[in-house]
């Protein structure tokens, strides 16, 4: 069998493909392609390695100058007419905004606890968002996003009533279940969008529905009016204890423990240490808990394994076998180690796109 590392066809004319380091691909892309003009595979083996070492050439420099802060001047991306149009955007505080986009086919389809994959441009990382909420007779899918890193940062930058998403890929993941006659639905941070469009169905089904929903102070509460209208309880909690109980969600959902022990499910939104700490509170009640996997995934379709997830002595692929699993299985030390691993080029990533940015 031929080798035909690198190489790839188009139009029956051989190619070379060299991948680009991801904290590379806001300035080269995914990939460096180049034609070997020719369509005998025994001719391009023979060609095919100077050409391979040109290209990785060119990556080698691009590393140097993003290395020595010389990062290269990223190219202006246009606005995509026939992306996904962008109809609100809602700012929630400095670094938390809401996107409504005009997507039909996604909200007639969508279900709570799935999400989509967006990319902002056709340079675009493939980032993974929670739906927050849906309307089918609009025909709209909404997205909370909270800019913390280069792609989401990019995202709060551009994104603006009118301007559009290259693409949105969803829904995404197994719905969550519904069925139980009561329960308690915990958000924190970012968690708490996503965890509105679950409780509101539970709701709609006839149950019986508690809130805690968790914020570092009062001024960053938002949506209130929206738990409230289908909430039986609500609980705020905040760091400083401006608003609501004064502490994490877990004194919340301590407190809704105590005063609802007959509750048939837990579900818990939110960042790894935190679903921790709540999947820890209701393991003494032996109450079923739910939690929302999020973890670094690129494709999406269970193909790269970036996603993987420990689950009782099982792994998991977050984006086709969730992205809920039961909180008290997950090994959630393994799923924080792991998203700890880009975390020098996730840093390199955003700093550069802040120097080109200027």
């Amino acid at each position: 069998m031929a080798d035909t590392k690198y190489l790839f066809q188009r139009n029956d004319t051989w190619w070379v493909k060299v991948a680009v380091p991801r904290v590379l691909r806001d300035t080269l892309g995914y990939d460096l392609r180049r034609s070997l003009h020719t369509k005998d595979l025994d001719e391009a083996i023979s060609i095919r390695d100077p050409v391979v070492r040109e290209l990785r050439q060119e990556i080698a420099e691009a590393r140097a100058k993003a290395k020595s802060g010389r990062a290269c001047k990223e190219p202006a991306v246009p606005d995509d007419p026939n992306g996904f149009e962008i109809l609100r955007r809602e700012d929630f505080s400095d670094v938390t905004f809401l996107l409504e986009v005009d997507a039909p086919l996604l909200a007639r389809a969508a279900e709570p606890g799935q999400f989509v994959i967006v990319i902002l441009h056709e340079r675009g990382e493939r980032v993974p968002l929670t739906i927050a909420d849906f309307d089918r007779d609009k025909g709209t899918i909404t997205l909370v996003i909270q800019a913390v890193g280069k792609s989401s940062r990019e995202m709060q930058q551009r994104c603006r009533k009118g301007t559009h998403l290259h693409a949105v890929v969803g829904p995404m993941g197994y719905p969550s279940e519904m069925g139980a006659n009561k329960v308690i639905c915990v958000g924190g941070g970012l968690g708490v969008a996503p965890i509105y469009p679950q409780l509101r169905a539970f709701k709609e089904s006839g149950a019986y529905v508690v809130a805690v929903v968790g914020f570092r102070n009062k001024d960053l509460v938002f949506w209130q009016d929206k738990f409230e209208r289908y909430c039986d309880e609500l609980i705020i909690c905040t760091d400083d204890g401006s608003a609501g109980i004064h502490g994490r969600v877990t004194l919340g959902l301590e407190k809704a423990m105590k005063a609802h022990p007959d509750a048939e499910r837990v579900i818990a939104i939110g960042p790894p240490i935190m679903m921790k700490a709540c999947a820890e509170t209701t393991k003494p009640y032996g109450v079923e808990t739910i939690v929302s996997m999020n973890p670094i995934m690129v494709d999406g379709t269970g193909m790269c394994g970036g996603c993987r997830v420990t689950v009782g002595d099982k792994v998991k692929f977050a984006c086709v076998d969730g992205p809920e699993f039961n909180a008290h299985e997950v090994d959630f030390d393994d799923l924080m180690s792991r998203l700890q691993r880009f975390r020098n080029d996730e840093a390199l990533a955003l700093d550069n796109w802040k120097k080109a940015a200027s």
